[in-house]
């Protein structure tokens, strides 16, 4: 006879740390347990399971699967106990997956080639790579001329290696410094801003600033993207070879990272990016951003002509002698005298 205590093992294979068990496990409970037929399908499992669940709960404890094997029992038409066993002889939990279809050229090894008919490449170290014949690298505590020394392949000839021992304490200080600044700039940007420090006033910078804080936001003394973009429409530098996605992408480059604007220095550096990118001389941009000194164009949509309304001899009517009179808002105006009207 099959107990209670027969089925707590497969009972518990199928519930959570909290030993009980939810809709779907229930489900694939029974369908592990091969109690599915005509008479019991997933959707009666369904049903039975929401009938001895507690009301407000999404699982069933030890007590509630036992009904549950009960209801089960009564719509298969047969004995509790015959339900129980079933359970009982069951191995657990099933689990099946998709087996990958199979492929000649990969699984039947006798259709392989070159140096997969021998046992497929060696796997070799990641990092600087490996080159058949060479002496092993070792990147230990060694002198200075072994860290800088060539690797030699077997015919004597020298295979260079990168010298990164050698020029790593000073690549760590740039970087430092680089990074203490708050942004890490490009090459080509680095060398625009060295070339914008070396500018001076003398060579017409004293105009540029003006531009330049004309075209910053009000309240801010450094200017915007926005504010860079409208410049360059301003000054006629967006054609053909430098678009207005090229002004963001060269604000971009000279902006610091973590920030939205840029300072007259940047400013100057990027308008030496822009020379490159337009492949003209640098004063040609400096003398076109110069004239911008009155600051931003604004221009307005203009309204088109109404014949009706602006020429003034097809008025007809009353607005052919000038229109009607104004008059004041209240009690209205009259043609004859109105007497004064006392208010009771």
């Amino acid at each position: 006879m099959t107990e209670l205590a027969d089925i707590l093992p497969i009972f518990s294979s199928y519930a959570s740390n909290a030993n009980e068990v939810d809709g779907r496990s229930f489900t694939k409970l029974c369908k592990d347990c091969g109690l599915f037929d005509r008479n019991f399908s997933s959707t009666d499992a369904d049903l039975i399971f929401a009938r001895v669940v507690p009301k407000g709960q999404r699982r069933i404890s030890i007590t509630e699967f036992e009904k549950a094997l009960g209801l089960i029992a009564e719509r298969r038409s047969c004995s509790q106990e015959d339900v129980m066993q079933k359970v009982a002889d069951s191995a657990g939990p099933s689990l099946e997956g998709t087996k990958a279809d199979a492929v000649r050229l990969h699984d039947d090894k006798q259709t392989y080639t070159g140096v997969h008919a021998r046992g497929g490449p060696d796997s070799v170290p990641k990092g600087y790579g490996h080159v058949p014949g060479t002496s092993s690298l070792t990147l230990g505590r060694r002198d200075s001329k072994d860290r800088r020394s060539l690797s030699r392949t077997p015919s004597g000839a020298a295979c260079p290696l990168p010298n990164l021992l050698a020029s790593g304490p000073a690549v760590e200080r740039k970087l430092s410094r680089s990074s203490s600044t708050g942004f890490m700039r490009s090459s080509g940007s680095s060398s625009a801003l060295e070339k914008a420090a070396t500018l001076s006033r003398r060579e017409g910078c004293g105009l540029l600033e003006n531009v330049f804080e004309a075209y910053c936001s009000p309240g801010h003394t450094e200017m915007d993207g926005k504010g860079f973009a409208k410049l360059m429409k301003d000054s006629k530098m967006v054609g053909a070879r430098f678009t207005t996605t090229d002004a963001d992408l060269t604000f971009a480059k000279v902006v610091p990272k973590g920030t939205r604007r840029i300072d007259f220095l940047q400013f100057k550096a990027a308008l030496l990016l822009v020379a490159e990118k337009k492949n003209i001389d640098a004063g040609e941009v400096f003398e076109a951003v110069a004239r911008q000194f009155a600051g931003p164009q604004l221009n307005g949509t203009r309204t088109e002509s109404v014949r009706f309304h602006d020429d003034i001899s097809l008025y007809t009517g009353v607005h052919a002698n000038g229109g009607p009179e104004s008059i004041s808002k209240g009690l209205g105006t009259g043609s004859a005298p109105v007497s004064t009207f006392r208010m009771w």
